[in-house]
């Protein structure tokens, strides 16, 4: 999602307030994206496109022992400071997530997850080569998609399917996406 598209402002907020507790959001897409990931105890996580903080939180909740996020949004960036609070061991970077993550070292994340950010983005395969940088060797990157309906009348629909890249020996391995 580029910067200058980003939610800000009134949008963003509303965003924040309704991921908290929306239906889709908190009831259908963190529980599937967490019953996927497993233990993510003593992980480093890399969350990208992190909106307003919900992943990182929960993240941190269940074990692991560093999130880092990454958001377009100054607003949604606002709320997920706000929500995280005095962590030290969450960072969030504001970044254009169309651009390449270089102030990421390589190799450095056991789990990358992507929550409900495709859709947002005009140029979705640049993102891959980021996650798999960013992962260690058999690390994991997680991520919601959105699929257009068979009528081909191109709204953009979400599911709870999670695409599923593994790397293995340097190389990224797309695996079949994984339905729950």
């Amino acid at each position: 999602m580029r910067i200058n598209t980003a939610y800000e402002g009134a949008l963003g907020d509303y965003f924040a307030d309704n991921a908290t507790d929306g239906p889709y959001n908190a009831h259908t897409d963190r529980p599937a994206m967490f019953a996927l990931a497993g233990d993510v105890t003593g992980l480093r996580v890399l969350d990208i496109g992190c909106g307003a903080g919900h992943y990182v939180t929960e993240l941190r909740a269940r074990g692991a022992a560093e999130v880092v996020g990454v958001e377009g949004s100054a607003t949604l960036l606002r709320h997920a400071r706000d929500r995280v609070g005095d962590d030290d061991a969450v960072t969030v970077h504001h970044h254009d997530l169309e651009e390449p993550l270089d102030f990421l070292p390589d190799d450095s994340f056991d789990l990358v997850v992507m929550a409900l950010v495709h859709h947002h983005w005009r140029r979705v395969g640049n993102c891959w080569p980021n996650c798999t940088a960013c992962c260690v060797p058999a690390g994991s990157c997680w991520s919601p998609r959105s699929i257009r309906p068979p009528t081909g009348s191109g709204t953009a629909v979400p599911t709870s399917t999670r695409t599923v890249s593994r790397r293995v020996s340097g190389t990224a391995v797309p695996r079949t996406p994984t339905a729950v």
